[in-house]
């Protein structure tokens, strides 16, 4: 019975815990979509971009799972990147008939440029103590294994190995 009684607090504290890193989140929305306009890319372009790897990890396929959106949408953001110069699709080592997406030299630039805005701390983060942000940066290198490896990968997270995005294919 205990094991009721504190889960349900539990949970709650979770999902207050939870609200709060979300509307932080949301408050560096603006940095990100700056960044990605200041590439002249739209957001899911430059998330298309953040997950490309020099090793040509993805087929366009894999990137439209892990964008979730069809595949339509994807060869139109490989298409945008190719134009800026961050993209190059090349044939697939393993199978011919499939083409991945490798960045260019000046797609691992802009890379270096999102991942930047991606990993700029709030500025509320400048007047917390030193001891809160290194709780907070514990709390949240122990979450870092429940977070799949690609997306670890998009904010230049070293933990993890780098894979192949694991996701539903999207609906419709």
């Amino acid at each position: 019975m205990a094991t009721t009684d504190t889960a349900a607090p539990r949970t709650e504290l979770a999902a207050h815990a939870w609200a709060h890193l979300g509307a932080v989140f949301m408050v560096q929305r603006d940095v990100w979509l700056a960044a990605a306009q200041a590439e002249e890319l739209s957001p899911p372009q430059a998330l298309a971009l953040m997950r490309l790897r020099p090793e040509g990890t993805y087929s366009l396929g894999d990137l439209a799972r892990c964008l979730r959106c069809d595949a339509s949408q994807m060869t139109a953001n490989a298409d945008r990147l190719e134009e800026r110069g961050f993209a190059e699709r090349r044939t697939s080592a393993e199978d011919r008939r499939v083409k991945v997406l490798m960045p260019t030299p000046a797609g691992v630039e802009a890379q270096a440029r999102l991942r930047a805005a991606f990993r700029t701390p709030p500025p509320a983060f400048a007047d917390l103590p030193a001891e809160d942000l290194a709780a907070l940066a514990r709390v949240a290198h122990g979450l870092v294994p429940s977070i799949d490896p690609d997306t670890a990968a998009i904010f230049g997270l070293p933990e993890g190995p780098a894979g192949t995005c694991d996701t539903a294919a999207p609906a419709g």
